[in-house]
């Protein structure tokens, strides 16, 4: 008897020991380099194609990203080649406040939970109507490069033995398989088996903000299954046949850092409007948002 109690013991022990640690309180910095296929993106403003928006040509850019986390509130702060981008996330409240500083210009909007939904069902009536109206070539483009249409499948991760040090933080290789339309993509990703950040904090992409998530850090990989692995997500690359490639990797992590009040103030000289006005202006909601 006394031998299959200490079994079992030593058993929930090991079991506790390899459950990540739960932070409440964080500062996560963080690199990200995007390498663009030759002419991503269409034409430029006032451009022929149909698509419009920002041509970006061959090359890629740079964006650095830092995590303030704490508790209730967190903040993910982002400056890369085409401005600065900022979510101010109060869970207590629910309220998000995002702002975009670019081309000179200092915007921001605040929503609620309830807005997010709203703005989420809209944007995706709205995509679907886009998609239907997109020309074939376009479209498949868009997904070689990761881009998705419609709800993803839940994703297969399979864990590996290889380690190594990231920040100074021991990592192992996980590889993330997502399956959409019968394509099966799959994603290494090297994370830290010793920590994750509180429920609530968004890792998987899609919104920032209290409706969505805190953080949204993903939403430009778009690596679907982050937010599941058995720790916090260290490093990455996606790599597309059409020479589109995004790597992130972490560089610093202070855990129980100390983080003051004044890192979540909105700063002066933003023109705020709430999410309701933004949508009848027709106006984007964030820019170019890297995160991770």
């Amino acid at each position: 008897m006394k031998v299959i109690l200490s079994i079992s013991l030593a058993l929930t022990s090991v079991l506790a020991q390899a459950q990540p640690r739960v932070v409440e309180k964080a500062i996560i910095k963080m690199q990200t380099e995007v390498t663009f296929p030759e002419n991503f993106g269409g034409g430029g403003p006032g451009g022929g194609d149909e698509g419009g928006g920002m041509r970006f040509g061959s090359g890629g850019m740079d964006a650095s990203s830092t995590i303030y986390f704490r508790g209730d509130m967190s903040k993910v702060e982002s400056v890369s080649d085409f401005g600065n981008n900022v979510v101010i996330s109060d869970l207590k409240n629910k309220r998000t406040t995002t702002l975009i500083e670019a081309m000179g210009r200092k915007t921001g909007y605040y929503s609620t939970p309830a807005e997010e939904q709203q703005m989420r069902a809209r944007m995706d009536s709205m995509r679907d109507a886009r998609r239907d109206s997109m020309q074939q070539a376009r479209r498949d483009t868009l997904q070689r490069m990761g881009f998705s249409f419609g709800a993803p499948a839940k994703p297969e991760i399979v864990y590996t033995d290889q380690s190594k040090k990231i920040a100074g933080m021991n990592c192992k290789k996980a590889i993330i398989k997502n399956t959409q339309r019968g394509q099966t993509t799959e994603t290494e990703v090297w994370y830290s088996p010793d920590f994750k950040l509180a429920p609530g904090f968004s890792l998987g992409g899609g919104n920032a903000g209290a409706g969505g998530g805190r953080g949204g850090m993903m939403s430009m990989a778009g690596v679907n299954g982050l937010d599941q692995l058995e720790g916090f997500p260290m490093e990455y690359t996606i790599t597309r046949g059409n020479g589109f490639k995004i790597h992130m990797n972490v560089t610093k992590v202070q855990l129980d850092a100390n983080i003051d009040d004044k890192v979540f103030e909105i700063p002066k000289g933003f023109e705020l409007k709430p999410v309701t006005e933004m949508q009848q202006m027709g106006g984007s909601r964030g820019g170019f948002r890297m995160g991770m």
